[in-house]
């Protein structure tokens, strides 16, 4: 008997709830279970996994899940082997450089001596910053990269927007953008294989209701 489909999702955030929107208009309503990260579904061929959305690209890439929702940003920080299979129509978003407001940096040529970057992306920090040619001491941080500056870590940061709403609210101003992101749907290149059919199904489904910004 073939298994059911893995489907990964983001457990928590602002793209937590757009990708369960997705999976109901496809057809895959999750059954809640506050004590499990694994949801079942009222489709008979797919469960529901919830996890980090950081994690989600090399679940799908060593296949403890199939499929799975995440940011373009995330598959490159990571650099996950996996298949994309759509660009969806959520997650919209910015890689961004920032300092604070009243820094004299106002572009990134301005970067002098060995500068401190705070970021959740260390390995896209590092490519962009050694593209320029500018030294810099990486700092991964988890969660409130905005914090680090205020708290003396670094002057500069390295993090994801969509709005730019919360880097104003922490005295921040944008010095240069390093790329443009959406959310993806991704797959592991076995389990396409090995699931093509009820995946090309829901594929089409998803296109059917809007949920693709291809």
């Amino acid at each position: 008997m073939q298994r059911k489909i893995r489907f990964g999702i983001p457990s928590k955030g602002r793209l937590k709830e757009p990708s369960l929107a997705l999976l109901d208009q496809a057809g895959i309503n999750v059954i809640e279970n506050s004590r499990s990260y694994i949801w079942a579904t009222t489709n008979p061929n797919f469960e529901v996994v919830l996890a980090r959305a950081f994690d989600v690209p090399i679940y799908v890439q060593y296949g403890a899940i199939d499929l799975g929702i995440t940011g373009q940003d995330i598959i490159l920080e990571r650099d996950a082997q996996v298949q994309q299979l759509l660009t969806l129509d959520f997650g919209q978003c910015s890689l961004v450089v920032a300092v604070p407001e009243a820094s004299q940096i106002s572009r990134v040529e301005d970067i002098d001596g060995v500068a401190r970057i705070a970021t959740e992306y260390p390995n896209l920090s590092n490519k962009y910053f050694e593209a320029l040619g500018k030294q810099v001491e990486i700092l991964e941080v988890r969660g409130s990269t905005e914090l680090a500056p205020q708290l003396g870590l670094g002057e500069i940061i390295v993090d994801i927007t969509s709005t730019g709403t919360t880097l104003r609210k922490n005295q921040l101003r944008i010095i240069s953008k390093i790329l443009g992101s959406t959310c993806v749907l991704v797959c592991n290149k076995l389990a396409y294989r090995l699931f093509e059919s009820e995946i090309q199904k829901l594929l089409k489904r998803i296109r059917e209701n809007g949920g693709t910004g291809n």
